[in-house]
């Protein structure tokens, strides 16, 4: 046994809000002192049941020499391999197979769905197994916590919320009469895969017509992978940029119309960045914006009640304004990295009696 802390994940390829949030506990572990080294299975598309189970044995003999031992993931079966090892593990996991599953199965090809099923049940039995077997369960949201207690069969009260931090330096808002000299010309922005159906771009777009003709200045932009739509009048995919941070502080609003988040990252990195938020009732944002005070959360997925909250909120200056303030406050107080080291450092350093 070393004295390293041990991570096992999800591959970092899958990016987005999966690798930040791996990263964020990474970075705040090393940030307290602790040496780090991560473990994952590669993904296999159409066989990742199956190259999970196999590719778990070799995980599980390198987890053994963990001075200490975390699953840190989007979704719980990446950290079989900590299961088989016999060490006692925790998990700070993003949301439920099913939960994801349920929002993207009506926008996939008939192939993937098929291959969806094929994978289902053992990825499941998996997933009951590294939830039922951790010391302790961690959630990233309240969505996230109900949603991992329904998978595992544990309690709610026996998962702990333990939010993910957002970089308030990085996404911080720009000068307000700058932010204030645009809304002339508002940027509504998105920011995620475009072409993941869990996303939901087709209603942003669907409902992208009635906000032009309603403010014919406004534009939206889409960045991150494009949708395989065609895009309305007045949008643009501008594609993966070098630089999120960069697209949300000069943006107006900030829309996420998920159909299914376990937290949402960039939502709360829009609040930071003294931006707005309208959110789908999708899980995570729910919170987030909800308690905030950051912008809205609809009541539904109907494109005529997305088009009327950006209407509102564009043409509502000093509701606009109110909303910037409130969010950036949020995310300060309850996603500072300083708050989320000094839980983290509690975390760790508690005696468990394994």
């Amino acid at each position: 046994m070393t004295d390293e802390l041990v991570v096992v994940t999800q591959d970092p390829r899958f990016g987005g809000g999966a690798l930040a949030h791996t990263r964020a506990f990474v970075d705040g572990a090393e940030a307290l002192g602790h040496r780090t080294r991560t473990l994952h299975p590669p993904f296999v598309p159409l066989v990742d049941s199956v190259n999970q189970l196999a590719r778990a044995q070799r995980i599980a003999r390198l987890a053994r020499r963990a001075g200490d031992l975390w699953v840190v993931a989007a979704a719980a079966p990446y950290g079989y391999g900590a299961a088989r090892s016999g060490r006692a593990y925790r998990a700070w996991i993003g949301t439920s197979l099913g939960e994801e599953w349920e929002a993207r199965r009506a926008g996939l090809t008939r192939g993937r769905r098929l291959a969806l099923d094929a994978n289902a049940p053992l990825l499941r039995r998996l997933e009951r197994v590294v939830l039922q077997g951790a010391e302790r369960v961690y959630a990233t949201s309240p969505a996230s916590r109900e949603a991992l207690a329904a998978a595992s069969s544990l309690s709610a009260n026996d998962i702990e919320i333990l939010r993910i931090p957002v970089d308030t330096e990085r996404f911080h808002p720009e000068p307000e009469a700058d932010w204030l000299a645009r809304l002339d010309r508002p940027t509504v922005v998105f920011v995620g895969r475009g072409d993941d159906p869990r996303k939901n771009v087709r209603l942003l777009l669907e409902a992208w017509p009635a906000i032009h003709a309603a403010v014919p200045a406004a534009r939206l932009r889409l960045v991150g992978r494009p949708p395989l739509q065609p895009l309305p009048r007045g949008a643009d995919a501008v594609g993966e940029v070098a630089s999120v941070a960069e697209e949300l502080v000069g943006a107006s609003l900030f829309v996420l119309p998920s159909l299914q988040e376990g937290f949402g990252i960039v939502a709360a990195e829009a609040l930071a960045a003294g931006v707005p938020a309208v959110v789908t009732p999708s899980g995570g944002p729910e919170e987030l914006v909800g308690r905030s005070g950051g912008g809205v959360v609809l009541a539904d997925f109907h494109p005529d009640t997305l088009a009327d909250a950006v209407v509102t909120l564009l043409t509502d200056e000093a509701r606009l304004l109110e909303a910037r303030g409130r969010g950036r406050r949020y995310v300060e107080e309850q996603h500072a990295p300083a708050s989320f080291r000094k839980r983290l450092a509690a975390i760790l350093s508690e005696d468990r009696g394994a």
